[in-house]
């Protein structure tokens, strides 16, 4: 064996560094779907919410809180059981989610992220819609563009002199 030196550069310097790349590259992977699982899950249990904004404010609070929970299960790796809060005011539904993950176990990625764990909260906010408020606006549009019609058409007369269709 004529080549004992470049044994040595690959067993102290090639092989470490590709086993350190790979992990890093595995946990960025694993980060990265819990992230999206996450934000899929605040955003459909939001959906929801915002078809049932009629209820009342505990009974939105519950279901989609029911429904985010629901989207999540058995879909995070290596993710604690998160901490889900929802709020619901007049005008809004607040979605919270708060989960976190383990840093990776090698050394240089504990010095990388000081605290040794990887914060996935989520806080989305959607509009509170009522169909009735919803229906108002629309009457509301409604009458302010028959008003703009019937001024645009007394102008008309004013300019012509007959009424114009």
């Amino acid at each position: 064996m004529r080549n004992k030196g470049m044994m040595t550069i690959e067993a102290c310097v090639i092989i470490p560094i590709s086993v350190f790349l790979s992990i890093t590259i595995l946990w960025i992977g694993i980060l990265v779907y819990n992230r999206t699982a996450i934000n899929y899950a605040v955003s459909g249990g939001l959906i929801y919410g915002e078809q049932i904004a009629e209820k009342d404010n505990e009974t939105i609070c519950r279901e989609v809180k029911d429904k985010t929970a629901e989207l999540l299960k058995d879909k995070l790796v290596l993710v604690e059981e998160p901490q889900i809060t929802v709020s619901v005011q007049f005008g809004n539904i607040e979605s919270e989610l708060e989960a976190y993950m383990d840093s990776p176990p090698v050394p240089a990625m504990g010095a990388m992220f000081r605290s040794g764990t990887w914060d996935l909260g989520v806080t989305k906010k959607v509009r509170r819609e009522r169909k009735a408020k919803v229906i108002r606006l629309i009457h509301r549009l409604d009458n302010a563009i028959e008003e703009k019609a019937e001024d645009n058409t007394e102008d008309n007369t004013e300019e012509t002199g007959e009424l114009s269709e």
